[in-house]
């Protein structure tokens, strides 16, 4: 965590920025003293960076220059607005190691519940936006079920199927976000969300017969799920319920509208941002809602 302390403030701050958060922390801070370089030469932002978090580590203060750059981010500093990059991956990896930032309290707290429990990964700031990749999913052929199998039958084997279906979920980085009998909404975000959301659709497709080997599955027949994924910015919400979003809306409609029983589709904008790798298993669906979709038919044998 120590280098991606001192990451965070490089590539976020300059020199002068740095030494000035210092002198938030500490009185008559100056890196070219801590660092024994004379006045007259430049310190690059990394060596400032690593003054300061070996200053901060010394004197015990790493919890208030953490809650220090979170404070500052969107706002000035030297008369230069900051918007620090990197900034929700850094306290998503805090969170990790038990911390939390309370974006409420404005502090570091202890991580009172477990992580995969958390909408917002721990790091997520109520109001902002972020990039986010949405998975719709549910199971295709509901009412049909209902019929044949009643309600309460249908309701012990949803509640079963919402477990397998996070469990998965939870190993790509992901979070339900709503779920609701049948189906729901997850989201990834952070680093290669685009890729995690895709690789997750397929894994759920793909192990969904394990589901229906369990011994104590009242069905005599196989779920069949349809998936379907959107990415784009999105404001967060702590009751991710309320959440409304176009991304979210165009990843219901295709999964609901324009894929097949066991089939995964992806919007064009996702299409463009995962890998070719993964973009080289679906073909072009066409024109949906005004954008273009992809569609990857029940043929996860091919995979």
């Amino acid at each position: 965590m120590k280098n991606r302390k001192i990451e965070l403030l490089a590539q976020n701050f300059r020199p002068d920025e740095i030494d000035e958060i210092g002198r938030l922390l500490f009185k008559r801070y100056n890196s070219h003293f801590l660092t024994g370089t004379e006045t007259h030469f430049t310190l690059s932002p990394r060596k400032c960076a690593a003054a300061l978090v070996d200053e901060c580590i010394d004197k015990n203060q790493m919890d208030k220059l953490i809650e220090l750059i979170v404070s500052l981010d969107d706002q000035t500093i030297l008369g230069r607005q900051v918007r620090i990059e990197g900034l929700e991956e850094f306290l998503n990896s805090l969170a990790h190691t038990g911390m939390v930032y309370d974006f409420r309290k404005r502090r570091l707290v202890k991580l009172r519940k477990d992580l995969d429990l958390q909408a917002n990964w721990g790091s997520l700031n109520e109001g902002k936006r972020y990039a986010i990749t949405i998975m719709s999913l549910d199971v295709a052929g509901n009412s049909a079920m209902v019929s044949r199998y009643g309600n309460k039958v249908m309701e012990k084997v949803y509640f079963h199927l919402r477990k397998f279906i996070e469990d998965r979920i939870n190993r790509y980085d992901g979070r339900i976000w709503n779920f609701a009998g049948d189906g729901g909404i997850a989201a990834f975000t952070f680093r290669g969300h685009q890729d995690r959301s895709v690789l997750c659709a397929f894994e759920i497709q793909r192990s969904l017969p394990v589901f229906h080997l369990q011994t104590d599955s009242p069905l005599k027949e196989p779920l069949a799920l349809r998936i379907g994924l959107d990415t784009g910015k999105i404001k967060f919400l702590n009751q991710t319920g309320n959440i409304v979003s176009e991304v979210i809306n165009y990843a219901s409609h295709l999964e609901k509208q324009n894929t097949p029983a066991g089939g995964v589709s992806i919007s064009g904008s996702l299409y463009n941002e995962v890998s070719p790798r993964i973009a080289s298993v679906f073909e072009c669906a066409g024109d949906f809602e005004g954008r273009g979709a992809y569609c990857m038919p029940n043929r996860l044998d091919l995979l």
